[in-house]
């Protein structure tokens, strides 16, 4: 595990304060969980070259696939109930737009 010093501005600093005690309130280490989240995200957002999806169970990577449908596959050969992870995507999903009659 690294230790990193690093200076931000008073505004992100107050408004990361405020984040952090409003998820974990006082406990050891909350500062550290929100900002590793944070740039687990920000780095799955940048790999813009192929769309990934990762599932996180905590802070532990379980499984990483190119598709929804090898994501789940991954899971349930691991048996790893998809309800009980937070699946993330390396880019935005389109929301499906369906026309025609019903």
């Amino acid at each position: 595990m690294g230790t990193l010093t690093i200076s931000i501005s008073d505004e992100v600093e107050k408004k990361l304060r405020s984040f952090v005690k409003e998820k974990y309130g006082s406990s050891k280490g909350a500062m550290s969980k929100i900002i590793e989240e944070a740039l687990k995200i920000y780095f799955s957002m940048l790999e813009k070259k192929k769309k990934v999806f990762r599932a996180y169970r905590g802070e532990e990577l379980v499984a990483e696939a190119r598709d929804l449908e090898e994501l789940a596959r991954i899971l349930k050969e691991k048996n790893i109930d998809p309800r009980s992870v937070k699946i993330v995507s390396s880019e935005p999903i389109k929301p499906v737009a369906r026309m025609g009659w019903k």
